[in-house]
């Protein structure tokens, strides 16, 4: 048996595409590496604009597929490498 050590293991990180607002508060249990991803002008967009709690998270908002798939493409390839 072979122990991990800290240069095997990688750093999970969290992309959260949500859009209502049920998605808020898990959304404030994200660490400052994640992401959450919501709909433009959808309930959970809204809330984390009006937000009194800081947002520690960085916020990439979307409004259709292709800008959805842009975004992912740009945040999971530097995790590939």
């Amino acid at each position: 048996m072979q122990d991990s050590t800290s240069e095997d293991v990688k750093k999970q990180v969290v992309i959260y595409i949500g859009d209502g607002g049920g998605d808020f508060c898990p959304t404030l249990k994200l660490g400052k590496e994640d992401h959450v991803m919501p709909i433009k002008d959808f309930p959970l967009h809204n809330l984390i604009l009006k937000s009194s709690v800081p947002i520690k998270i960085e916020v990439h908002e979307w409004s259709d597929g292709d800008e959805l798939n842009k975004i992912l493409l740009r945040l999971i390839g530097p995790l590939e490498a």
